[in-house]
């Protein structure tokens, strides 16, 4: 049997302050949703007793989760509860001094700040509706609230795409001198994926043209769980919309259904190197994007 050793409970669902151009957003058809206080405990109790074996707790999903007010608690619950690497990741236009306070005195362990260019222009035609100077103030005022009260890891995550590769170098070197590795702080880049091949206009933003989309093993179907608003569980990270109806954590087993019918033929598909054959898969380039993080 497969104990995830990350969990990821979507904290909102179909609404964010951006529209991104590496996002699929537009496509979502469920219902706009927050999770709830209730659902939320409810879910983390069913994974009690696998805790140990857990590694990361992530709570975000197709949103934006500052959008939830009630994060901040959910990160103390969780903490209270022994959950370890407990973290999100932010386009960071609401992150403001209470937020950043809340969260951090609430044991946040990292934060992910997502940031797409050293230039105001280049960043804000990448996450339309957001802006740069406000975005880099709230990331900057987060690390110094960090520094005097409390422990929590920034990341600052570029996600690399034709548009912005150009300003990569100059990015990483700025934030760096940002940042404090003391806290394991530190500047990554993630190249841009095609959400299982629903991105549109994906080819035209790919960086990586010249190496193959297919990879015998998608790490994340055998390592990660993730677990829509509602407490409907999900295929993978591209499973925007529910392809599968394969149960809800709140009523049933999470990890029995972890381990059901489907994950398992997609698990031994994968394993046998048919890939090709798995029609949510077959075109997806989220594991190669895994596989080259900050390798070139």
């Amino acid at each position: 049997m497969i104990i995830p050793k990350h969990i990821q409970l979507e904290s909102t669902n179909g609404i964010c302050t951006s529209r991104c151009e590496m996002c699929t957003i537009k496509s979502w058809t469920r219902k706009p949703d927050v999770m709830s206080l209730d659902v939320f405990v409810k879910i983390l109790e069913k994974f009690k007793p696998y805790i140990s074996q857990v590694q990361y707790l992530t709570l975000h999903g197709c949103g934006e989760p500052l959008l939830d007010k009630g994060l901040a608690k959910k990160v103390e619950i969780a903490k209270s509860m022994g959950f370890k690497g407990t973290g999100f990741a932010t386009n960071c236009t609401e992150l403001s001094e209470k937020v950043s306070k809340d969260l951090i005195k609430a044991g946040l362990d990292t934060i992910i700040c997502s940031i797409d260019g050293i230039k105001k222009e280049t960043h804000e035609t990448i996450r339309v509706g957001t802006n740069f100077e406000k975005v880099v103030k709230n990331v900057q005022n987060f690390i110094k609230l960090r520094n005097n009260y409390g422990k929590t890891r920034v990341l600052v995550r570029f996600i690399r795409q034709e548009l912005n590769k150009a300003e990569w170098p100059l990015f990483s070197k700025y934030w760096s001198e940002q940042l404090v590795k003391e806290y394991g702080d530190d500047v990554v880049k993630f190249d841009i994926h095609n959400w299982g091949g629903d991105l549109k206009d994906y080819e035209s933003k790919d960086l990586n043209k010249d190496i193959p989309k297919e990879y015998l093993i998608c790490g994340g179907i055998f390592e990660r769980v993730k677990i829509y608003s509602n407490g409907d569980i999900a295929l993978c990270d591209a499973d925007d919309n529910g392809f599968f109806k394969m149960g809800n954590a709140i009523h049933f087993n999470p990890i029995e259904i972890y381990n059901n019918e489907i994950f398992n033929h997609h698990r031994k598909m994968m394993q046998d190197g048919r890939i090709r054959e798995l029609e949510y898969c077959r075109n997806c380039t989220i594991p190669r994007s895994r596989y080259l993080k900050n390798r070139n």
